[in-house]
């Protein structure tokens, strides 16, 4: 069984900064890197404030966008909210209504209960978009 050699000691490091390193220490063995006008240093600042400026703007979207379904979801509450109000009115004149030519009562429990459970399930998503919102804003 053939034994592959492993040395003691590696002497250089080959990983994903390695050209990034020789950059900065100088000539990597005898092979001379291409130079910029710009200094490391000026590259690392210049990547800093893109790398800020991403993500502002990935926050600041992010801030908008639950900002924006926020406000539809609460305006969708707000429609829930009168069109219930507007549709019992209309059970109770309907319902009038077909007593007095005779016919029997309709039943809107179940309409009812699924209006009902929608404006809960509004109020849970306007509860939590608002906490994502107030998080992006603290960011």
């Amino acid at each position: 069984m053939p034994v592959i050699p492993i040395p003691r000691r590696v002497r250089s490091f080959h990983g994903p900064h390695t050209t990034c390193m020789h950059s900065a220490c100088g000539p990597a063995r005898t092979t001379q890197l291409v130079r910029t006008r710009y200094n490391n240093f000026d590259l690392y600042l210049r990547s800093r404030c893109m790398y800020g400026f991403l993500r502002f703007l990935l926050y600041f979207g992010c801030s908008l966008l639950t900002s924006l379904l926020w406000v539809a979801l609460s305006v969708l509450f707000c429609l829930q909210y009168v069109s219930v109000r507007v549709f019992l009115r209309l059970q109770y004149k309907l319902s009038v209504i077909l007593l007095l030519l005779g016919h029997r009562r309709l039943d809107f429990g179940a309409l009812n209960d699924l209006c009902i459970y929608s404006m809960q399930v509004t109020m849970f998503l306007m509860g939590g978009l608002g906490w994502c919102f107030m998080v992006f804003v603290d960011m």
